[in-house]
């Protein structure tokens, strides 16, 4: 490179134009009319900058740039190799300016990597980056990183495609059919669940909430509990929501609430989560494992019905209620669990932490029993930013009950105790935060269901390997997780190998059956006993879901796993 202090001058500056002491600049670089190059800044060999451009101080423009007409570059400001500016587009390097209050040692970096363009008359809000080729349409306004290749327009600017590295908009199979290339390669790690992606998109109204609280202070029982109370009801379109702390607390509450206790027989499915079969045994009760549904992961009812029959032949325990298991956030097939319910005067209890959200013929999740729990932990498809959970219920007489129980069993205060209880209430500000999030919660919903339709399309031609999840008329899951049967344990194991390998994490859900695990041995389980779902637990693995997954980041994760597979 040759800097402005050499005899022989390998660039060309326009007389009109000005260079400030320490200034470098590249080999074959042209700087024109009336333009400003500020010190410490660097510009690199074979650039181009138009009329009026200002750069500096201590900007860091790379090699083969072009710079248009009235574009100014102030420090924090960098540019990688080859990437275009267009006309009058701006820089913003102080993200709340004020002419009276010096701030410029709060300058957030901006940067811009190989190859991208940004288009005439856009605004790049500072603190930002933007990805390798990608581009920024014209007037646009950037507040947030834009990803390598991707194509964004409006204001704010929003994701609407894919750029091959020509310039060229690429096809949904990431191909440009104007040089033939395939976008492809090294990208930023995928997210399992991507909470910060919707915490950015309602985060003034979290903080305004939470601000709301703060004000107040009702921390306990505060104003937003009921009315969070009150939207879920409406949503789920049941008479009573009751919130409380936990999923977990929530099936708790239920059990007690319906008088379950030691000699009694619930019936639940042994591919869950411990807290199922947990609750029932600090009950005293006996949780009585039925196998699942290979295709829905779900309780499967012939088997149910088949123990309902054997455990009330034997006579030692008295079958009381049935917890189907919303897996992933597909209902259970409640017209028949409800039916045979009836038929043995039992209580069905959805365990709904997963499929808030979710229909069943027309009625949603969580109100398709006698009751219904939900969990808010963060990572399910409605969650808070700690724990809580919910209870769902047409009954007046349930619903009082669990209101008692709640606070430790009250009556008309909370020193009058008429029956033993938990402390399960729901911290306000996890109300707080959970109001917003519900708001945008059916545009979630519809995301989720688009994002599974991609993966199944992307995967079908993988049959012969995968096993796919599979949804049957009259049914809406809400996708909690995508979970995919490969054909043995070797095989998910390689496929988790590679895409951990590439940035993108799995999980298993899950690995170890409840009847085989230690805190159940009292009840006499063995392996074999529940063979389908000892064998999914073998073959299972979860890749990637939730509503912010772009197209790019699917298709990534499904051609590095067809890859293994041919």
């Amino acid at each position: 490179m040759s800097d402005q202090g050499n005899e022989k001058q390998e660039f060309f500056v326009h007389p009109t134009s000005e260079l400030d002491e320490n200034v470098t600049i590249g080999k074959n670089t042209k700087i024109w009319h009336f333009s400003h190059i500020m010190k410490n800044t660097v510009i690199g060999e074979n650039c181009n900058l138009g009329q009026n451009v200002v750069a500096g101080p201590d900007v860091c423009i790379g090699k083969g740039c072009k710079i248009q007409n009235n574009v100014s570059l102030y420090k924090g400001v960098t540019l990688e190799d080859d990437v275009f500016c267009g006309p009058s587009m701006v820089f913003t390097n102080v993200f709340n300016p004020r002419s009276h209050i010096k701030r410029m040692d709060e300058a957030r970096p901006t940067l811009v990597k190989k190859g991208a363009s940004l288009g005439a008359n856009c605004t790049i809000v500072c603190g930002v980056t933007i990805g390798k080729y990608a581009f920024v349409g014209a007037g646009a306004v950037v507040t947030k990183d834009v990803p390598d290749h991707a194509l964004v327009m409006g204001n704010p600017a929003r994701h609407t495609g894919w750029m091959c590295e020509c310039g060229e908009k690429v096809n949904k199979e990431m191909t440009c059919l104007a040089c033939g290339k395939t976008i492809s390669g090294k990208s930023t790690p995928i997210a399992f669940v991507d909470l910060a992606a919707q915490q950015q998109r309602i985060l003034p109204q979290i903080e305004k909430n939470i601000q709301t609280v703060l004000k107040h202070g009702k921390y306990i029982m505060g104003p937003e509990v009921k009315e969070l109370e009150t939207k879920l009801a409406q949503f789920t379109r049941v008479r009573h929501a009751v919130t409380c702390a936990s999923g977990t607390d929530a099936l708790l509450m239920v059990l007690m609430a319906y008088g379950i206790g030691p000699g009694d027989a619930v019936f639940t499915t042994p591919f869950t989560f411990i807290a199922t079969a947990e609750v029932i045994k600090l009950l005293g009760a006996t949780p009585v494992f039925v196998d699942i549904n290979p295709k829905t992961f779900n309780i499967s009812v012939p088997k149910l019905e088949s123990s309902i029959k054997e455990v009330s032949q034997a006579g030692q325990l008295k079958p009381k209620a049935i917890i189907p298991v919303d897996l992933f956030g597909l209902p259970c097939d409640y017209d028949q669990i409800n039916q045979i319910a009836s038929e043995y005067d039992l209580i069905v209890i959805e365990d709904a932490a997963q499929s808030f959200g979710a229909e069943y013929k027309g009625r949603m999740a969580g109100s398709l029993g006698h009751a219904g729990c939900i969990s808010f932990f963060p990572a399910k498809p409605l969650g808070c930013y700690g724990d809580g959970g919910a209870i769902f219920t047409d009954s007046d007489e349930i619903a009082d009950k669990l209101l008692s129980i709640r606070v430790h069993g009250k009556g008309k205060d909370k020193y009058d105790n008429i029956r033993l209880g938990l402390n399960g209430r729901m911290d306000t500000l996890q109300a707080a935060i959970l109001l917003p999030k519900l708001e945008i919660f059916p545009w979630e919903l519809e995301s989720r269901r688009k994002v599974a339709k991609t993966y199944t399309e992307l995967l079908l031609s993988e049959k012969d390997f995968l096993t796919l999840p599979e949804v049957f008329s009259g049914y809406k899951s809400v996708w909690a997780q995508y979970s995919l049967l490969a054909t043995d344990k070797g095989t998910r194991k390689g496929i988790q190998d590679i895409l951990e390998e590439k940035g993108i994490p799995t999980a298993v859900y899950y690995p170890t059956p409840l009847h085989l695990q230690t805190a159940f041995a009292g009840l006499g389980c063995k392996k074999g006993d529940f063979p389908v779902s000892e064998d999914c637990s073998s073959r299972i693995f979860s890749i990637p879901m939730h509503p912010y997954l772009t197209e790019k980041e699917q298709f990534r994760i499904c051609n590095h796993i067809v890859s293994l597979l041919k």
